[in-house]
C-alpha cells in the first residue's frame, strides 16, 4: 500500500537502530542479478499491499535528525564541481561480480546503460564545505570498508532534472570490495547490518518533481532532515522529473561507540 511518509522524530534513533535484525548472507553463485542477490538476504516483503512505515517491526527509515542551518551557498559551489555517475563511473570502484550482475539488471530491465545512464551527478572523495564536515563528524564514524580506523565515505550528490535512480537494494560492492574479496567471503556487517550505517542528508527542501521512495513509502522531506534506513532491506529508488536539482549528501560509515552516543542524545533538531 503505498503511502506518503512525512519523516518525524518521535522515536530515538539509538532505539530503532538496535532493535534491526539481519538475515543471514548468501553466496553470489548462481546469481546473474544484483537485485535477486541482494533480495535473498532482505527481510522484505515485497508485497505492495502491505502499509509500510517507521513504527513496524522493519522501519523503512531510521530518523535521525534535522539540521539547522544556512548552507545553501556551500552547497551551490559543491553542486558545480559534480560530474554526471554513469554506470563506468560507479564501476571503478568495484568488483567484477557485483559490476556484472548490476550490468546485467540494467540490461534485463531496459536501461540504456551503454549509452552513459545517468542515476545523478556526484561529487566523491571531496573536501566538504565547512557544514558540511559539521554534520559527518558528529557520527563519528570510520572507515566503512576496515575494521577499524579511517575515514567515512561521503559522496556529494545532486540529482538534476531528468535524472533517475534505479529501484534497488544496497550492497556495497565497492565500499566493502576488501572485506568480501570479488563475495569470495562476507564481510562483518553482512552478519550484523548495524555495524555499518548509511545517511542521506536532504540538503534543501523538497520542490514537485522530486521523488525518494522507501519500500512503499514516498518520503516527504523537508532542508535538513537526516535519515538512516536498513541497508540490507528495503528497496529504494529516487528520480527528478521537476525543474530544480536535488543535493544531498550521502556518508557511509563504520559505527562506533561514539556514534550510538550521538544517536542516543539526539533530541529531533541540532543547530549547525
Amino acid at each position: 500500500m503505498e503511502t506518503i511518509l512525512e519523516i518525524n522524530y518521535k522515536k530515538n534513533p539509538f532505539d530503532l537502530w538496535n532493535s534491526l535484525k539481519t538475515k543471514a548472507p548468501v553466496t553470489h553463485q548462481g546469481f546473474d542479478s544484483l537485485y535477486d542477490f541482494c533480495k535473498a538476504t532482505s527481510q522484505y516483503h515485497f508485497d505492495e499491499n502491505i502499509e509500510d512505515g517507521i513504527d513496524k517491526e522493519l522501519p523503512v527509515i531510521v530518523p535521525i535528525c534535522r539540521f539547522e542551518g544556512d548552507w545553501l551557498d556551500e552547497a551551490r559551489t559543491m553542486s558545480a564541481k559534480t560530474v554526471p555517475a554513469t554506470f563506468d563511473y560507479r564501476a571503478e570502484t568495484r568488483w567484477d561480480n557485483n559490476n556484472s550482475l548490476e550490468y546485467n539488471d540494467f540490461k534485463r530491465w531496459g536501461y540504456d546503460v551503454d549509452n552513459g545512464y545517468v542515476i545523478l551527478n556526484r561529487l566523491r572523495h571531496a573536501v566538504l564545505a565547512t557544514t558540511f564536515q559539521k554534520m559527518s563528524n558528529l557520527f563519528r564514524f570510520e572507515h566503512p570498508g576496515r575494521l577499524s580506523g579511517g575515514k567515512p565515505n561521503i559522496k556529494f550528490d545532486v540529482q538534476k532534472p531528468g535524472q533517475m535512480f534505479y529501484w534497488h537494494l544496497d550492497n556495497f560492492g565497492g565500499i566493502l570490495k576488501e572485506q568480501r574479496n570479488d563475495y569470495n567471503q562476507f564481510a562483518d556487517c553482512d552478519h550484523d547490518q548495524r555495524k555499518l550505517m548509511r545517511l542521506i542528508i536532504f540538503l534543501d527542501d523538497q520542490q514537485p518533481g522530486h521523488v525518494w521512495k522507501q519500500g512503499n513509502c514516498y518520503l516527504k522531506w523537508k532542508k535538513g532532515d537526516c535519515i538512516a534506513w536498513p541497508w540490507r532491506d528495503i528497496p529504494h529508488g529516487t528520480a527528478n522529473f521537476g525543474h530544480t536539482d536535488r543535493p544531498t549528501l550521502n556518508i557511509t560509515g563504520r559505527v562506533t561507540d561514539g556514534t550510538l552516543d550521538f544517536l542516543k542524545s539526539c533530541n529531533g533538531v541540532v543547530s549547525l
